[in-house]
């Protein structure tokens, strides 16, 4: 017999407290395996429960893998697989067990995986810094500033509006209306693009590698800028790409050391011209049109980074590269994640239209559709006049903590250290010259003061001979950068004495 203790007024069904009670009675070593238990009927008769309960413990029990079960006869406690315990580590040597797993997944890992790994390692970093540290590391919209409410709202809408089509599979290529609303936005922006142009994608991360994926294969070369997005470095290793440098100067990338590498007719040109990451640096119009005019030359396709287009706070707007893309070699990439919600995902593709039909089927390999949802409530929060007015307001806020921090770093920081002015963006650059001290020990000194920075040579392929750091104003008060100005200030000085 099968006694059990039963809790009928509690707020636990009746048949799991009999499920839970035999698992601790197997568990426990009172029912061993083989063990008969007690048929449905006469258990539910001893319980004073209806058989149905008893019927969905027992199934329960068979599907944790407690019972054996057969049609007209009796079930039996099954000999249950356990983890194996693990036993003490001798000195020097890992402990067995659960742990260590039967696979070595690293020696499994393909040579991309292993090398995306070493990456994820060096480049994800802890997004949330202790308490009292100023964090000049962050690159994404400033949650504080968030329209939620208008976010919100625009979701209501579009799943009040469009609900059983939002959730069903979309187009694969994106929403429509929002396609639309980003090919108006592209025209404001001088680029003659229609929505048969756009490839909606999962932020312009997923744009990068399809682009990669289309025009490269294992040992094709890349030409980018040095130093560049530390993300587009690694997805280059990934690919198992070779690079070739470009030399960031004052005015951009170096374009006779980009015009002797076109020579060797490279996959693509990446390349960041509106405030670029990590350098801030915006191009000229007259050095965008003779980037142009080289890779035209070469008929090799550009690659236009365009992450923060509409940030600029101060001077006279510069159109894209793709503005004047009349021959149909330059591919733009844009995305909403750094200017409003990162946390939608929505990036695109701006390109002709054999391109973006060939990224479309690439796409659908691995992504079959993307998230209609938060499409359409981007595409509502565009074509309502929200999106105007939030870039309004955030201009406002971005201008000041640009100023702030220009202001900041002129008055706090020792002769010897430089830094780049941006018209706009997030990022500033920060160079050391002559410092005897390496990146790592300078970099340790400042996190010593309470700032959190992202060391500069995790943008370069090779690090660098001077000590470099990307600070970001994106998601820091004008207090914040004064104080970090400050601290900054007592950080580099002895690295400059030393």
């Amino acid at each position: 017999m099968l006694l059990l203790t039963l809790d009928k007024a509690g707020a636990v069904p009746i048949y799991r407290q009999i499920c839970e009670r035999v698992v601790r009675l197997v568990d426990g070593g009172t029912l061993a395996p083989g063990d008969r238990l007690p048929p449905t009927r006469s258990l539910a008769r001893t319980l004073g429960v209806h058989r149905s309960t008893v019927l969905r413990a027992y199934e329960e029990l068979w599907a944790l893998g407690y019972l054996e079960s057969r049609p007209g006869s009796y079930s039996t406690v099954r000999q249950r697989a356990r983890p194996v315990a693990a036993a003490p580590a001798r000195r020097g040597v890992p402990a067995p067990g659960a742990a260590a797993g039967l696979l070595r997944w690293e020696a499994l890992a393909s040579p991309a995986a292993r090398r995306a790994g070493r990456d994820a390692a060096r480049l994800v970093q802890d997004p949330h810094p202790r308490e009292g540290v100023i964090d000049f590391a962050r690159l994404s919209a400033d949650p504080r500033l968030a329209p939620e409410r208008e976010v919100r709202a625009c979701v209501r809408a579009a799943l009040a509006r469009h609900g059983g089509e939002l959730l069903d599979y979309g187009d694969a290529r994106g929403y429509p209306p929002l396609r639309e609303a980003i090919a108006r936005r592209m025209r404001a922006h001088g680029v003659a693009a229609s929505a048969d142009e756009i490839l909606v994608t999962n932020g312009a991360q997923q744009g990068l590698d399809l682009v990669l994926r289309l025009l490269t294969g294992p040992g094709s070369a890349v030409v980018a800028e040095s130093p560049t997005y530390s993300m587009a470095l690694a997805l280059f290793r990934f690919h198992g790409l070779a690079l070739r440098e470009v030399p960031m100067r004052a005015d951009g990338p170096d374009l006779d050391a980009l015009e002797r590498a076109l020579r060797r007719r490279p996959a693509l040109v990446y390349t960041i011209p509106n405030f670029h990451n990590p350098t801030g640096t915006t191009t000229g119009q007259a050095h965008r049109e003779r980037l142009l005019a080289l890779c035209e030359a070469r008929r090799v396709p550009i690659l236009e980074d365009g992450f923060e287009e509409e940030m600029k706070y101060f001077g006279k707007a510069v159109l894209p590269i793709k503005s004047m893309d009349a021959r149909g070699i330059v591919i733009y990439l844009g995305t909403f994640s750094k200017v409003v919600f990162p946390g939608l995902r929505v990036g695109w593709v701006a390109a002709p239209r054999g391109c973006v039909d060939r990224l479309f089927a690439l796409q659908r390999m691995t992504n079959l559709t993307g998230n209609s949802v938060a499409q359409a409530a981007a595409a509502r929060f565009c074509g309502s006049g929200l999106y105007e007015a939030y870039l309004r307001r955030v201009h406002r806020v971005y201008r000041r903590r640009m100023q702030a921090m220009l202001q900041g770093l002129k008055e706090h920081l020792p002769p010897g250290v430089e830094w780049t002015q941006p018209a706009g963006g997030y990022t500033l650059w920060l160079r050391v010259r002559g410092s005897a001290a390496g990146e790592r020990a300078v970099g340790e000194q400042i996190r010593k003061c309470g700032v959190k920075v992202v060391p500069g040579s995790l943008f370069f392929p090779r690090p660098p001979a001077d000590p470099h750091f990307r600070l970001s104003i994106a998601c820091v008060s004008e207090e914040e950068i004064a104080a970090g100005c400050r601290r900054l200030g007592r950080a580099l000085r002895p690295a400059r004495r030393a």
